[in-house]
């Protein structure tokens, strides 16, 4: 099965994204907002050591750089594929793998992208002023919001090519603010005090995987790094939105060097300056009356976070609209018929749709039936219990959507390699694709088993700790052994409804072994 085959969605008469404009778009999609939810993250679990910190990135970089040269190949097998990473899994791989990935994508991953994005970008909002009004919202308010900014993207974006671009070039230019800033803080903090803010973390007599060594957290940071350069695939999903589709792959080559040489540039320097994010230099602003500047450079890192949701969209409603064209998604039969070119509505409505019920269902149990597993109620930013409980939820939601994301593509490259002695999807035959094939998966597919290695031991020791009365304190033993249980509960409800066979699922596969 291939998408080299002709589209069954009509076809489009004008493409409207230059080769800079796609460039922009996976610099969008993937910089300006992981480098800021996730680089503490990566320095604890090196336990406040900067110089393995580093190591991470560049392990991590280095894979993405041998994975972007491995889209040079992928995407020269077709140039109408709007499926992205779920279109590679399509050309090289068979129907089974195909129908998981794609569950996975329309199902979970762009949907719960929709749903924890717009909430992360209010946090980073309320930690900017804390115990301020707008910090002390109540769920339902933080939820009305969430819902309108992935709303307004899904029907703008995610309608038009030109919205996309256009929104993109001007968060694109807001959010690189943060990011000249937070690249440079930290030189500026040493050149002021003489001095590195030291990463500071109190040892716990139960600890967790990632406390137990700090070269250990080198491999487990890995996965966290993947996060910081989530959603740059979009891009693949756009090449019939494109003046040169083949350029994709190159587009988002270079895209990725970008993002990779300015948060390697930004990781340091907040490791320097701030325990890897900018709420750690709140005392030091303080000092200096400059307060206001941290907390404008706070607020604009929100717009990196939306960046993130803009590219997603119209690579979604045209990754939906490829799908019900091709009768391959609920409620297709009664929607192909009125696909129009050049027209999104259809794939905004699925998008919208999947995203609304989700969000609420989520929402829902996040505020009402959860618990706050990561301690949001304790930082002093003056959120309240029900949005302490959210947040700690839509984190769940996060955990598994960028390593199952990933773990899509290392699939994708596993069958482009086999390709390369099959021959039977033409190629471009790129020189360099089999020795970045296999550094890719390599590190790529460790870091992921290490993922999985690390939350399954971490429910081990949980109920070690439990079972031997290790706990000092009743309200971390019921949050430890909540979060890590959930967490190991959601991984399989993922992996069920992708890889538990639908009567379609089956069909195809028969269908396609009989070819």
């Amino acid at each position: 099965m291939s998408l080299s085959k002709k589209s069954k969605l009509p076809t489009q008469k004008k493409q409207k994204i230059n080769f800079i404009s796609a460039i922009l778009i996976v610099i969008g999609s993937s910089i300006g907002a992981g480098i800021f939810l996730k680089n503490s993250e990566v320095l604890g679990n090196t336990q406040g050591s900067i110089w393995m910190a580093m190591i991470a990135w560049i392990i991590a970089i280095f894979a993405i750089i041998c994975l972007g040269l491995c889209l040079i190949e992928l995407c020269s097998a077709s140039t109408e594929n709007k499926l992205g990473i779920i279109g590679w899994i399509k050309i090289f791989c068979n129907e089974y793998l195909y129908q998981s990935g794609k569950k996975f994508m329309a199902y979970l991953y762009l949907p719960i992208n929709f749903f924890i994005m717009p909430f992360y970008a209010v946090m980073t909002i309320q930690e900017a002023f804390p115990n301020s009004a707008f910090a002390h919202l109540d769920w339902y308010y933080v939820a009305l919001i969430s819902l309108v900014i992935s709303m307004w993207f899904i029907f703008t974006s995610g309608l038009s090519s030109t919205m996309t671009n256009i929104q993109n070039w001007i968060i694109t230019t807001v959010k690189f603010l943060p990011l000249i800033f937070a690249a440079i803080i930290g030189y500026v903090y040493y050149g002021d005090t003489g001095s590195i803010n030291e990463f500071s973390q109190v040892k716990s007599a139960t600890p967790l995987f990632n406390e137990l060594n700090p070269v250990l957290g080198i491999f487990i940071s890995i996965p966290s790094i993947f996060f910081v350069f989530d959603g740059f695939y979009s891009t693949a999903g756009l090449q019939t939105e494109m003046k040169e589709p083949k350029k994709t792959s190159n587009a988002m080559l270079i895209g990725l060097l970008c993002v990779s040489s300015i948060d390697l540039l930004i990781s340091i320097s907040l490791m320097i300056s701030g325990q890897g994010s900018l709420s750690g230099l709140t005392e030091w602003f303080e000092q200096k009356h400059c307060l206001p500047l941290l907390q404008t450079m706070q607020i604009t890192v929100a717009f990196g976070i939306f960046g993130i949701i803009n590219g997603f969209c119209l690579y979604s409603s045209n990754f939906y609209e490829d799908l019900v064209a091709n009768n391959d998604i609920i409620f297709a039969r009664f929607f192909n018929k009125k696909l129009k070119p050049n027209s999104h509505v259809i794939g905004c409505l699925y998008s919208f749709t999947l995203f609304f019920v989700l969000f609420w269902v989520c929402t829902l149990i996040g505020s009402l039936g959860y618990i706050d597993t990561n301690n949001y109620f304790g930082l002093g930013i003056g959120y309240t219990p029900a949005t302490s409980k959210l947040y700690s939820f839509v984190d769940l939601m996060a955990n598994w959507t960028s390593v199952l994301a990933f773990a899509c593509i290392v699939v994708g490259i596993i069958g482009a390699l086999r390709n390369k002695k099959t021959k039977k999807i033409k190629t471009c035959n790129d020189k360099n694709f089999n020795w970045t094939s296999w550094v890719t998966i390599i590190i790529v597919g460790y870091s992921l088993v290490m993922i999985v290695i690390q939350t399954f031991t971490n429910l081990g020791l949980v109920l070690y700790y439990v079972a031997n009365n290790m706990y000092d304190d009743q309200t971390i033993k019921i949050e430890s052994l909540v979060g890590t249980v959930m967490t190991v509960v959601v991984l399989f409800l993922f992996l069920g409804l992708m890889f538990i066979p639908t009567s379609k699922t089956k069909y195809n596969l028969v269908k396609y072994e009989n070819k």
